[in-house]
């Protein structure tokens, strides 16, 4: 069951950056270009890709750190 849970929470962190990216495409795109900057997409996705491993990393971690700090706390009880 743990293994089942560990490629849940992937796919999970996985789903959650993809459209996470994708709206990151989109404002920034948007964003960027109301306030005059010319930015070309492909270097909004090269920002974008640095952003999106971070991000990926960091709710994956966060939710196994949780997890854990759960199980912990439902053992000694």
């Amino acid at each position: 069951m743990k293994i089942r849970a560990r490629y849940l929470h992937i796919m999970e962190s996985i789903t959650n950056v993809v459209v996470g990216y994708l709206i990151n495409l989109l404002l920034i795109h948007l964003l960027l270009h109301s306030l005059g900057y010319n930015i070309q997409l492909h270097e909004n996705a090269k920002m974008g890709a640095i952003v999106v491993s971070v991000s990926f990393l960091r709710g994956y971690y966060i939710r196994r750190i949780f997890n854990n700090i759960v199980r912990r706390v439902y053992e000694t009880t």
